[in-house]
């Protein structure tokens, strides 16, 4: 099994607003450090906004940010694993309940 991929969306709309791609790359080290590989997407586009996702959920712009996309990562890839063995853990329950009965 590879290594768990989180995906993290940043889009700026202006040029200054490039600033939050410093604290995405502290917090993408920091995934690294844990064996997680951060896939970073950019989108410049006049006017917008800027905005960050990662695996689509949204996060605030603020001094803890590399820290919310850490946690936020860490807790996306927690539910996930969690729904992957539960199919797993079913489908066992399951089987023994069949040889038995």
């Amino acid at each position: 099994m590879g290594k768990p991929v989180v995906w993290i969306t940043v889009s700026y709309g202006d040029i200054e607003d490039a600033y939050i791609l410093n604290a995405v790359y502290i917090a993408m080290k920091e995934l690294r450090k844990m064996g997680i590989e951060p896939v970073l997407t950019q989108l410049y586009h006049p006017g917008i906004r800027p905005k960050i996702t990662v695996n689509g959920l949204d996060l605030r712009i603020d001094h803890d940010l590399p820290e919310n996309i850490v946690s936020t990562a860490l807790e996306i890839l927690t539910t996930i694993m969690v729904n992957d063995n539960r199919s797993i853990i079913e489908g066992r329950i399951a089987g023994a309940i069949d040889r038995r009965g």
